[in-house]
């Protein structure tokens, strides 16, 4: 699914590139202002737009990738898909990702279990599921092979992903290098998500 993900994700390019690039401009311009992490009410602010761009543009993503793992993607059925679903998967994104920081506040590993074992839990809600948790972990336990192979595959290509975004901070740095670490990242994470909507499907 991994290997064959690279090239199905591409049947939905006028859906995906529209939204990492707008997801990555607007990012970018989210850092000009050069807020600091802080308790501020600026950074507070800067941080829930932050998150929202994020949770539409994994939505839009996430009901492009369904598609593609099954046939044609149609931009204008992407868009109605996820305006259907729009408020569930922003609010399930934010609860996953409050576990998330839960977890890593704990300690790394929890953190990183959590992550692990919820890959279909998005687009669970994205599809239209009223269980999205027990769809998640029927899907993991039905193809606990692939799960965990493909689960390998996203964690060596994170880390690749990793070194590159240090060095893009590096020599780049600024809006610049933040707009070229989210159009990367946000290609990636398509891959990925088409990689675990094959699986899902």
């Amino acid at each position: 699914a991994f290997a064959s993900a690279l090239l199905r994700m591409w049947r939905a390019w006028r859906s995906i590139l529209h939204v990492v690039i707008v997801n990555a401009v607007l990012q970018a311009v989210l850092v000009l202002p050069g807020l600091r992490p802080y308790l501020t009410i600026g950074f507070a602010l800067t941080s829930v737009v932050s998150f929202v761009l994020l949770a539409v543009s994994f939505g839009l993503v996430a009901m492009a990738m369904l598609q593609a793992a099954q046939g044609p993607v149609r931009p204008r059925d992407v868009f109605l898909g996820f305006r259907a679903r729009a408020v569930p998967i922003v609010l399930w994104a934010l609860v996953l990702v409050l576990v998330i920081t839960l977890g890593f506040a704990l300690y790394v590993v929890p953190g990183f279990i959590v992550m692990a074992i919820t890959p279909y839990l998005l687009l669970a809600v994205a599809d239209g599921r009223r269980d999205p948790v027990r769809t998640n972990f029927r899907t993991i336990g039905a193809r606990w092979g692939r799960w965990l192979a493909t689960l390998v595959a996203c964690a060596v290509v994170l880390l690749l992903l990793w070194l590159a975004m240090a060095l893009d901070g590096f020599f780049i740095g600024g809006p610049g290098g933040v707009l070229i670490a989210w159009v990367g990242l946000g290609i990636v994470a398509s891959w990925f998500v088409c990689a675990w909507a094959l699986i899902y499907r």
